[in-house]
């Protein structure tokens, strides 16, 4: 259904005269803060980063009056949680004032109105539209069901993120997605679609748009783990399809997750597990058009363990690159993380994407992985990132942990930066030799 416009914010266009007035720099971390938690009694929480054609960045997260997760109320029982966002024309160096793309109302009748939290953003390559997606309500996730759920919202611009529509509720359309095709014959009862970074294909176009895909979990009451399922829209959000039979679970991770694009066009997909460390996934496709093909065997590389990696919302990135020693041009995965067991030194891990061989496998993607930069010492937790117009990483992350929230701070690092000299971004990818190692794997799989 489409939600009233009760629901949504102040819309404005942002005037770049007060973008420096609003910038503050880190003195610990060098990052500027965006939303600027230290200085508020409501605290922020949840990045999300995306950027338009036109190079503007869209940074929006939680402003948490409740202080808690949607669905959780404090001390005076308010549950309301806002959506709020600022733009930024000169890749992350000033930002704009904070506006708003949904607000939470305590004394909504309808009960989705009553909190919006955990965005996730992408800006459409070849267009001015711009998606947001929030869990909605005043259920959390931990005791959602089918008749009472999180609901899924789902925010269009078609002006760049200046102005918002009111919101559609997809909800009814996720959970068909599920019903009555579990393997275990169960219905699903939370559905989570994680914050961050909505994932749009560079590759695979249908129509109008190119893809799009998001993870999430799912939760069975009664039901220890679960498991972590990938959705993908052609429509740029207006319908939903899961990757994949649904009766193949992709992952048992059953918490917040990432999705990111191979070279040749494959799906990863990161999971946080819900006991800590990271699992790994790779959908392979037969006919990529058709969204065809199937999921790998999860894997969790050994240096992202629980004991090495917090139960934490990160993101993965997959960029083309050059090795510096020897020129060499490939690719490199990205994933950011905390570098601890607990909610601290949030940071990189890379992996070198030579040849096909070096995913073609969730096995062979899970291993190789290396500790890179380590963004900060302090507490923080999660992260997300895109790559910029620039050839350059916009990460924006949580940390210094304060009345139940972070500061939010963004970084524009340099891959070489990352990798601790070792890589250099590239503008350009040169992806057809993973695309035929790629369909002669495929080829020789279906011959047997």
């Amino acid at each position: 259904m489409i939600l009233g416009l009760l629901l949504v914010g102040v819309f404005a266009n942002v005037s770049s005269k007060n973008e420096k007035a609003v910038c503050v720099k880190s003195a610990k971390d060098s990052g500027t803060i965006v939303f600027d938690n230290a200085k508020s009694t409501i605290p922020y929480r949840i990045p999300a980063i995306g950027q338009t054609r036109k190079g503007q960045l869209i940074a929006a997260c939680d402003y948490r009056h409740n202080k808690n997760d949607v669905g959780w109320r404090d001390g005076n029982g308010v549950y309301r949680v806002d959506i709020v966002m600022k733009t930024s024309n000169d890749h992350g160096l000033t930002w704009s004032d904070t506006v708003s793309i949904a607000r939470g109302n305590d004394h909504a009748i309808d009960t989705t109105r009553t909190a919006f939290g955990d965005p996730s953003i992408v800006a459409d390559r070849t267009s001015d539209e711009v998606l947001v997606h929030c869990v909605s309500g005043k259920i959390n996730y931990g005791r959602a069901t089918r008749q009472n759920p999180q609901h899924a919202i789902f925010f269009h611009s078609t002006d760049g993120g200046q102005t918002w529509d009111a919101g559609t509720d997809l909800t009814n359309m996720i959970y068909g997605l599920y019903e009555g095709k579990l393997p275990n014959g169960r219905a699903a009862d939370g559905i989570f679609l994680t914050s961050g970074r909505i994932m749009q294909s560079r590759y695979i176009k249908k129509n109008k748009y190119y893809r799009l895909y998001m993870a999430h979990p799912i939760r069975q009451n009664h039901v220890p783990q679960f498991g972590t399922y990938v959705i993908y829209s052609d429509d740029f959000g207006r319908s939903w399809h899961s990757l994949g039979d649904v009766k193949q679970i992709p992952s048992i991770a059953q918490d917040e997750s990432k999705v990111e694009e191979l070279p040749d066009g494959s799906v990863l997909l990161s999971c946080r597990n819900v006991y800590g460390g990271r699992r790994f996934n790779v959908f392979t496709y037969t006919d990529a058009k058709k969204a065809e093909g199937s999921w790998g065997k999860e894997v969790m590389p050994q240096n992202m363990t629980g004991k090495q990696v917090n139960a934490c919302n990160g993101e993965v990135l997959v960029v083309p690159a050059k090795r510096v020693s020897d020129g060499r041009k490939l690719y490199v995965a990205l994933q950011s993380v905390p570098l601890s067991a607990t909610r601290d030194s949030v940071g990189f891990f890379y992996k070198e994407l030579a040849s096909y061989a070096d995913y073609s496998t969730p096995l062979m993607l899970a291993a190789g992985w290396q500790k890179g930069l380590r963004v900060t010492d302090e507490s923080s937790c999660y992260s997300t990132m895109i790559k910029m117009d620039n050839d350059r990483i916009a990460f924006l992350y949580e940390t210094r942990l304060y009345n139940n929230g972070f500061d939010i701070v963004f970084k524009d690092l340099d891959l070489k930066e990352i990798t601790q000299g070792k890589y250099v971004m590239l503008s350009k990818e040169n992806r057809s030799q993973y695309i035929k190692d790629a369909k002669k794997a495929l080829r020789l799989k279906q011959s047997k």
